[in-house]
């Protein structure tokens, strides 16, 4: 194998090179070739335009159908760069594996084995070296910097001084982001597990979790209206009408069930503290069709003859389920947690589309949002200050990704074994 190393390696960067040379001037080339179908598109607009008398001008139509235009080539030049760059590379790791090995079809076959895989995974790696390792690494670089380029920690400094603006916001923000991690995953998983189990034992199960589905369908801005509408307060002013007065409030669903009056008017998002765990709701509501699902999924394939062999020895339902089946999903779970975890922590939309944006309800990503329109800590410091809360956000994530780390790499030495 040592022997064809240099081979393999040889044969690989000659494919890299070529990929890399040639699709990006075959891409622009296509790019400024196709450019005179985008005008095309433009006069068919106008000549819709004028059949059908529209409203809007003659300019925003001729903008709207080149933007339509250029879409659509773009999307139709991308997928043709992928086949391409599959045909090519496929075709180049076969050919020059023939050259270099003549006189061996096994060390052909060993060579075409080695390249093969890495021109599936390239593509993905440099997707994730541009958009993400390098992004990543920048964000860091500046959050040690000042506004004029020197090296300092005084960005993390500022988020961690007691007396300056933004300690309070940045400690409740990290409090808060740290019980959405924690509740919403736990509440999603109970509840999918238990949805997951019960539906199954019922014949109508199918139709529960179809109705409890359908919200993992809905966008967060759209859950958020929709359970705005149930929290909300209304008001108390009064509104003149034909034959007097009419109170102008309307009274949110939960709070009429709790006796709520007009003059108690706030949204039970807005309250002090626990207004966080009506905004974790809404996410818990949405994504608990996801992990049901999934559970679902898990639980039919656990082997019967194990639950067989548990329902002869008198096993109980709790028996049955934590001792027999849980153990067997139990890499299923972690999947999910895993899931939930990242998506909490890019959570933005629901306390922005309710505007829920007080100090005891900022998550570190809205705190962000907060920290680029409100705080200044001299000139234009204030984009390194927004990279050292980034990198705080980040950083949140790291004992989640060294707990998947260690437990890929424990399910890979048991499976050795």
């Amino acid at each position: 194998m040592r022997s064809i190393q240099p081979i393999i390696a040889s044969n690989g960067l000659a494919i890299a090179l070529t990929i890399i040379v040639l699709l990006p001037i075959t891409a622009i080339v296509t790019f400024f070739a196709t450019a005179p179908l985008d005008t095309a598109l433009a006069e068919f607009g106008l000549w819709l335009h004028g059949r059908g008398n529209w409203a809007i001008s003659e300019f925003d139509t001729i903008q709207r159908f080149s933007k339509i235009g250029f879409a659509l080539r773009s999307i139709v030049i991308a997928v043709g760069i992928s086949f391409m760059y599959f045909g090519i590379s496929n075709w180049l790791n076969m050919g020059l594996a023939k050259v270099r090995a003549r006189d061996s079809i096994g060390r052909q076959s060993t060579i075409i084995e080695a390249i093969q895989p890495w021109i599936f995974v390239g593509p993905a790696l440099m997707l994730l070296l541009l958009f993400l390792l390098i992004p990543a690494f920048s964000t860091l670089s500046l959050s040690f910097q000042e506004s004029d380029g020197t090296l300092s920690t005084r960005n993390y400094a500022f988020l961690w001084d007691r007396d300056a603006l933004g300690y309070l916001q940045f400690r409740l923000a990290m409090r808060n982001s740290l019980m959405w991690l924690v509740l919403v995953p736990t509440l999603c998983i109970s509840l999918g597990l238990l949805i997951a189990v019960l539906a199954d034992s019922v014949k109508w199960g199918i139709v529960a979790k179809t109705f409890i589905f359908v919200p993992l369908a809905i966008s967060f801005v759209g859950a958020a209206v929709i359970w705005r509408n149930i929290f909300a307060g209304g008001g108390i002013q009064a509104q003149e009408a034909i034959n007097g007065f009419t109170p102008s409030y309307q009274i949110g669903l939960l709070k009429a069930l709790l006796g709520h009056s007009a003059e108690y008017n706030e949204p039970l998002y807005n309250l002090k503290f626990w207004g966080n765990f009506f905004l974790m709701w809404i996410l818990v509501w949405v994504q608990t069709g996801f992990a049901m699902v999934i559970f679902s999924a898990a639980l039919r394939g656990v082997p019967s003859d194990t639950i067989e062999a548990a329902t002869i020895d008198g096993a109980n339902p709790f028996q049955m389920f934590f001792r027999i089946k849980l153990p067997q999903i139990y890499s299923t779970v972690l999947v999910v947690w895993t899931t939930l975890v990242i998506l909490v922590l890019k959570v933005f939309d629901i306390p922005y589309a309710l505007s829920a944006n007080d100090d005891d309800k900022l998550l570190l990503a809205t705190m962000m949002e907060n920290a680029r329109n409100n705080w200044s800590i001299g000139g234009d410091n204030v984009d390194n200050l927004f990279a050292a809360i980034a990198v705080m956000l980040m950083l949140t994530v790291v004992p989640n990704m060294v707990f998947n780390a260690w437990r890929i790499r424990k399910e890979q030495r048991e499976m050795g074994h």
